[in-house]
């Protein structure tokens, strides 16, 4: 056998092994742990082909998200509202948990579709992240003990205060805005805990969280001392370029607030609507 036959036996065989190395590459690209598909296909492609939408959520966040104190399941309003969206679109809901400072690092991370967890939508997340129309109607709390010995009565009070306030809420923002010094903790609990112990002396936050957490726990040594307007309180983030999803995930969320769906749901954690205006 001649030499030259020899190469080029040879390189018919490596070009071979490229074709075929370039075919198994072609099929095996993946849009992350979400298991939503590849990177070519649109979010709500991605979302259908995988059947299920990642809602990441904290479960320490009582009434809209924790565990039932009877079965431990993951319950709550966020939860239920969840659910009944990702019914609504043909897929299902799983839930992802974590504390809330890492719940949207999840989503630029593609470990989780969205965050089901009251999000706000505030310019810098928008800037950031598509999101869904507003699910929830809420308003803003000042929480104190109850002695409230720096007399806070509105939200400019807390102005040289300390507030004890998880590191990325939209709570920490606007008592940072108020003038508050932020005393940081990682859930809602321990924003109580850092009242009761004097490490803090307000604390904002979502008035029927607190509304909840006095009915769960009412000798507890706090009260709310001022609260704001009703305003658009939560959405669903998306990463940026989920225009599909998020117009299929709002179309869901107007049937569900139509067909009374959201209100049933509302009235089971808060005892009214808070699902709309």
């Amino acid at each position: 056998m001649s030499k030259n036959h020899v190469i080029r036996k040879a390189v018919a065989l490596l070009s071979g092994v490229a074709v075929l190395f370039s075919l198994a590459a072609c099929g095996s690209a993946s849009a992350g742990d979400s298991g939503s598909g590849s990177e070519s296909s649109s979010a709500l492609e991605q979302v259908k082909k995988a059947g299920k939408i990642v809602f990441a959520t904290e479960g320490t966040y009582a009434p809209f998200s924790y565990h039932d104190s009877k079965t431990n399941e993951l319950t709550g309003y966020d939860v239920e509202v969840a659910t009944a969206i990702a019914k609504e679109i043909g897929v299902k809901a799983e839930f992802a948990e974590g504390s809330f400072d890492s719940l949207l690092a999840g989503v630029d991370a593609k470990k989780y579709d969205t965050v089901a967890d009251q999000i706000s939508a505030t310019d810098e997340r928008k800037a950031k992240y598509d999101f869904s129309d507003p699910y929830t109607y809420s308003y803003g709390v000042v929480i104190t003990t109850k002695e409230n010995p720096k007399g806070v009565k509105s939200f400019d009070d807390v102005k040289g205060l300390n507030a004890a306030e998880t590191g990325t809420s939209n709570w920490n923002k606007t008592a940072q805005e108020k003038g508050a010094t932020i005393v940081q903790v990682n859930d809602f609990g321990q924003a109580v805990d850092a009242l009761t112990t004097g490490r803090a002396d307000v604390t904002l936050n979502d008035g029927l969280a607190a509304l909840d957490y006095l009915k769960q726990k009412p000798d507890a040594d706090i009260k709310i001392a001022a609260k704001s307007e009703k305003t658009p309180a939560a959405y669903l983030p998306f990463r940026k370029g989920s225009d599909d999803l998020v117009k299929e995930v709002n179309k869901a969320i107007a049937t569900l607030q139509k067909d009374g769906t959201l209100t049933k749901i509302s009235e089971k954690y808060f005892g009214e609507d808070f699902s709309q205006k």
